[in-house]
């Protein structure tokens, strides 16, 4: 995504990619706490995200479960946050 937009639009076009990623599981475990952050996701974190959303579905998906470590330039608090929003739910509804 281009810094040069505003960070209204650049929420709005993650919300709705974030949504779109390609694998349900990853729709599932990014696009629910972008939507649910909606205009409060902070600047840094929609850029975190911007990027983070680049790499392939199932390394993110591995990444947030902790199946797999993230390299350096994904292992950023946006995706610390979803590692807590998965764990948070996993303990709500189970495994």
């Amino acid at each position: 995504m281009s810094d040069d937009l505003d960070i209204e639009t650049r929420r709005r076009r993650l919300r709705y990619r974030s949504a779109r990623t390609g694998t349900k599981e990853t729709d599932l475990l990014v696009g629910e706490v972008i939507a649910r952050l909606g205009d409060d996701l902070p600047a840094d974190e929609v850029a975190q995200a911007e990027r983070l959303l680049g790499a392939n579905d199932v390394d993110i998906a591995n990444w947030i479960s902790g199946r797999a470590p993230a390299p350096t330039e994904h292992d950023t608090p946006f995706l610390a946050r979803l590692r807590r929003e998965a764990l948070s739910r996993q303990r709500r509804h189970g495994p």
